[in-house]
Parts: C-alpha cells; sequence; structure tokens
C-alpha cells in the first residue's frame, strides 16, 4: 500500500515540486496507519493537498530565507573585513612614509663630510631604517594574504550562494512547467520523461508548448493511427516492427 499511495501523491501533485523523499515519507505515514485502503486511495490522496502545498511554501520561505541571511552576513563581513584591512595598510604604510622622511631628513642635514662619527650615526640610523622597513613590509604583506584568504573564502561563499540560488530557480521552473503540462492534460508518463523548453521562454509560452505536446500525443493515440515515434521525437529511428505494421497498413488500402 505504501507504494500506492506513493505513485498516486506523485501523480496527483507533480505541480509542487516535492521531491520522492518528501513524498515517500508522506506515504509511509499514511500507510503505517492502516486506515489506507484501495477503496478509500482516491479521497486520502486528495485530502493532502492543503498539507503539501503548505510545506512546498514552508520549504520555499527556508530556502529563500536563508539565502537572504547568507547573502547579509556575507556583505556584512566583507564590509568589515574591508575597512579593517584598509585602516591597518595605512597605518603600516604611514609608518613607513615617516622613516623614510626621518631617514631623507638626516641626509640632507648630513651629506657625508661630518667625520666619522656623523657616518656612524647615518649607517646605524639607516640600518635601523631598513630592518623597520623590512618589519612593515612583512606586516603589509601578512594583511595582504590575510586579505586574498577572505577574499577567496567570500567568493566561496558567494559561488555556493549563487548555485544554491540556481537550484532553486531550475527546481521553481520544472515545478512550473510540469503544473503548465498537468493543466495541459499531458499524461504522466510524458511529464516523468521531462521536457526541453527554451531557457527564454515565459509562463505564457510555456503554456502554448504544453499545449502543443498535449496536441500531438492526442492526435497520436487517435483510433486507426500508426505511431512510430512520439510528434515531438521527429529524429527518432523506425524499429523493424514499425515498419512491418506501416507496410502492412499501405497494403490494406
Amino acid at each position: 500500500m505504501k507504494d500506492k499511495i506513493f505513485q498516486a501523491l506523485k501523480q496527483e501533485y507533480p505541480q509542487l515540486g516535492l521531491g520522492d523523499e518528501v513524498l515517500m515519507a508522506r506515504a509511509e505515514a499514511l500507510a503505517a496507519t492502516g486506515l489506507v485502503t484501495d477503496e478509500n486511495l482516491k479521497t486520502v490522496v486528495a485530502s493532502q493537498k492543503a498539507n503539501l502545498e503548505a510545506l512546498q511554501k514552508s520549504n520555499d520561505k527556508r530556502v529563500a530565507d536563508a539565502l537572504a541571511k547568507a547573502r547579509k552576513e556575507a556583505e556584512e563581513a566583507a564590509a568589515k573585513a574591508s575597512t579593517q584591512h584598509a585602516a591597518a595598510l595605512k597605518a603600516e604604510q604611514d609608518k613607513l612614509t615617516a622613516l623614510q622622511k626621518e631617514y631623507e631628513e638626516f641626509k640632507s642635514k648630513h651629506p657625508g663630510n661630518g667625520g666619522q662619527e656623523t657616518g656612524e650615526i647615518e649607517k646605524r640610523l639607516k640600518e635601523q631604517v631598513d630592518a623597520q622597513l623590512a618589519e612593515v613590509n612583512k606586516t603589509i604583506k601578512s594583511l595582504t594574504e590575510a586579505n586574498k584568504t577572505y577574499s577567496d573564502q567570500l567568493k566561496k561563499m558567494q559561488d555556493e550562494k549563487d548555485a544554491a540560488a540556481k537550484a532553486a530557480a531550475a527546481a521553481a521552473r520544472k515545478t512550473l512547467i510540469n503544473t503548465k503540462a498537468t493543466e495541459a492534460g499531458i499524461p504522466q508518463w510524458r511529464i516523468d520523461e521531462g521536457f526541453v523548453i527554451p531557457e527564454e521562454y515565459d509562463e505564457t509560452k510555456i503554456g502554448e508548448a504544453m499545449a502543443g505536446i498535449a496536441a500531438n500525443i492526442k492526435k497520436q493515440m487517435l483510433p486507426g493511427r500508426t505511431s512510430f515515434a512520439r510528434s515531438e521525437d521527429v529524429n527518432a529511428a523506425i524499429s523493424k516492427e514499425d515498419a512491418t505494421n506501416i507496410v502492412k497498413g499501405i497494403l490494406r488500402r
């Protein structure tokens, strides 16, 4: 009975876009009651509509809320990190500029003819400036690398968010297509095969495409018509059996 309930739910509510795991869980819960029979199966499945629609809306809202939260956190973290890194880099660069200025001023006041003592002072000052300069550059490099690491992490978060948004959009589009297919009267076996619909098609054009497919299926199912390939599969090869049936049909005319 569980499988019967599952198949009935899947056929009745394709437009909701709920996964097989969700529908199977619902089927198992209903079967476990021991109250579902072949006679009341249709009624029980129909009674699930409001609950399953609410579940779909809840799932959609959770996805939307999660994406919005991730976007907000990423933007806030990026802004905070950018401000902190910019301030730290500026402080180190200002320190470097001050040290260079101090050294240049000393050289201008002592052009190299001030004797051995002045030369020693200049040498020590230059060594001190060079050491501090190396430390400043090391700090700047460390900050730059930290900023790159954060940027890479932020990009990864952005890529994951974009992928989730793309998957959600694809699921919503598939739900729309299946809904239009059901409304057009396309049988479930054909819906399960899937459709190739151009990305630029809006809801109206999708509805028109589904109506065309439904009309073609009905035409193929007309009494006395030999169907060797579905109308949309125009490039399908003719089997030996189909070819034989076509020839027999011609000979009977």
